[in-house]
């Protein structure tokens, strides 16, 4: 008897030393491939929208992506239904713009960076850095051989099967055959778009939106084309038709992202020909906010000529401002023109008393044409005839800025889409109150909801999932709009599925001990309330148990072959994706030897 628990606590303690092992093995791997050592990357993540995923080449976890992480070598990157990112490559200009519901993987072998397309479809910039000399060769994975596209501007779609079609845009691409053998690539269509450039985003100015003019040759003499527009590749609609035998259509398209092409048909229905897909992005662009003067003020001057100072607000992504001031209403008598940077304030010498005019205008990196302001007046007095406004305290511009991180700016929900916004002023002893306003990223801004509130934060029901334009004005008591900010857009989504929890290790069967006894451990997921195993067995459910740890044991077993099944709930009582059942084996001998008989006595 004394053996045979020395022979069990044997086999106990080698289980524990087994598990033990595999354990930090598992963990050890998991920290040497989120460091990747002295590797160098291939590229960085640069604009995300919505959610994007990652996978390591050694792993099997997929894992959220944000804007400035580093992109190694095998790592495949996803996007959800409206996912993009913008992946810039290192030592180059080059890049690529990964589209909703798509799929790539990233690789570097014999000096040039392969892409392999899953599914989806991407842009590739390749031409302004493909002639640096450092830039590795950067080719493309299809069926019909490798593509290189060092030195073109394309864009990639996954076809049926294996195929990808190559759209090149600009510059030249090749393709490798199995042969050896190199054949150009060129496009394939006669039409050719003039206007909008493809992939490069129109800025116009948010409070006075214009149609976008579309231009085009290549169509035969006699047909009628359309424009086709949708937010993808896959929901393309006719939405406006061309007069016939004219080459160019005008299109109120709302702010943010759409996918188009040009169909053009014959007088019976036929299609005769249609460009490309391509994509193009409608941006907001707004005026620097005035700060001072304000609208028809009457400014004091205790002696003239009198030295007048603007204030301003620079909004986000200007590049360049300027500041026009003119003597006359018909702006005929222009006295300064004066361009800033990150100037917020001028100082404008030897006024004299009279009435003038100004404006302030933005410059955006997308468009050399300006974003006009409103032409506003002010007018330069003696100080005894400014009689209200003397005892008034001059007008203190207020700094406003949000405050919520980055992480935020993607907001989930799990019954009705909310938004919710902090923010922060620099003199709130001046501020009455803020107004809050909120719109749709494709809408027109004149249908922006207002709401003024006290307090620094705000939260309000939305009426849909989508991407939200939020602004802030801090308003004095006299109603004077003290500072403005607008915020980057904010994506309001429905909140994820916990992804499936996974045993470890997360490969190969599982085993029982000779006596049935299982030691089960899985990986814990942040948000999980309780997890639930089910065990199976010849598809029949024989138990199915709830945990609120991420371990268990397991005894009793019979002898045979079962499955287990894993999943997880979430505090919102929802539950989470299953993972493939995992085979368990118990085994149907034992090593413990039965006692033997020492001696028989026979009186």
């Amino acid at each position: 008897m004394k053996k045979q628990w020395k022979r069990l606590l044997v086999a106990a303690l080698s289980s524990s030393s087994v598990f033990a092992v595999t354990w930090y093995w598992y963990q050890s791997t998991e920290d040497r491939n989120s460091s990747y050592g002295n590797e160098k990357p291939l590229a960085y993540v640069g604009k995300v929208v919505e959610d994007i995923q990652r996978r390591p080449a050694s792993r099997l976890l997929w894992q959220l992506v944000n804007t400035g992480e580093p992109l190694y070598n095998g790592e495949a990157i996803r996007t959800s239904e409206r996912g993009e990112v913008r992946i810039q490559f290192v030592d180059s200009d080059r890049y690529l713009d990964l589209e909703p519901e798509s799929l790539i993987v990233i690789k570097k072998s014999e000096g040039e960076i392969a892409l392999d397309l899953m599914e989806g479809s991407l842009f590739v910039n390749a031409k302004a850095g493909g002639a640096e000399a450092n830039a590795p060769g950067l080719v493309l994975n299809s069926a019909n051989g490798k593509v290189d596209l060092s030195q073109a501007s394309a864009s990639l779609s996954k076809g049926r099967g294996n195929s990808v079609d190559v759209q090149v845009l600009e510059g030249k691409a090749s393709v490798k055959g199995d042969d050896g053998r190199s054949k150009d690539l060129t496009s394939t269509t006669v039409i050719k778009v003039l206007t909008p450039l493809p992939q490069k985003p129109i800025a116009m100015d948010a409070e006075s939106p214009q149609p976008v003019p579309f231009q085009w040759t290549g169509f035969p003499q006699g047909t009628q084309v359309s424009l086709w527009v949708g937010p993808s590749r896959k929901q393309l609609k006719p939405f406006v038709q061309a007069a016939l035998n004219q080459n160019q259509v005008n299109a109120s398209l709302p702010f943010g992202r759409h996918y188009w092409k040009l169909v053009g048909t014959s007088s019976l229905g036929n299609v005769i020909a249609e460009s490309p897909i391509y994509k193009t992005e409608v941006l907001a662009r707004y005026a620097p906010t005035v700060v001072f003067p304000t609208a028809d003020a009457d400014i004091p001057a205790a002696k003239t000529p009198f030295d007048m100072t603007f204030k301003w607000q620079k909004g986000d992504d200007t590049r360049q401002m300027t500041l026009e001031v003119w003597s006359d209403p018909t702006l005929q008598k222009k006295i300064a023109t004066q361009s800033f940077s990150n100037e917020e304030s001028y100082t404008l010498p030897s006024l004299k008393a009279g009435t003038y005019y100004w404006r302030m205008s933005s410059y955006y990196v997308e468009s050399d044409k300006p974003v006009l302001g409103k032409v506003q007046k002010f007018t330069v007095k003696p100080a005894e005839q400014v009689q209200a406004k003397v005892e008034r305290a001059p007008l203190v511009p207020v700094n406003v800025d949000f405050t919520m991180p980055e992480t935020q700016m993607t907001q989930y929900y799990v019954e009705k889409p909310q938004v919710g916004l902090t923010w922060k002023a620099d003199k709130t002893d001046d501020v009455a109150l803020y107004r809050v306003k909120l719109l749709e990223e494709n809408a027109d801004p004149r249908s922006a909801s207002s709401l003024e509130v006290k307090d620094t934060k705000f939260s309000a029901t939305v009426p849909k999932p989508g991407r939200y334009i939020a602004s802030i004005e801090a308003v004095n008591k006299d109603g004077q709009i003290l500072g403005t900010k607008v915020s980057q857009p904010l994506t309001v989504s429905p909140l994820p599925l916990l992804q499936a929890p996974l045993f470890v290790p997360a490969e190969g069967p599982l085993q029982a001990t000779f006596d049935g006894r299982t030691q089960l451990e899985w990986t814990k997921l942040d948000g999980a309330k309780e997890y639930w195993l089910t065990i199976r067995k010849n598809g029949k459910e024989l138990k199915r148990s709830k945990y609120t740890n991420n371990m268990t044991a397991l005894k009793n077993l019979l002898p045979g072959e079962y499955e287990i099944e894993l999943s997880a709930m979430d505090n919102y009582g929802r539950p989470s994706e299953v993972a493939p059942a995992r085979k368990l084996l118990v085994p149907d001998k034992s090593n413990l030897r039965a006692p033997t008989l020492k001696k028989i006595k026979v009186n």
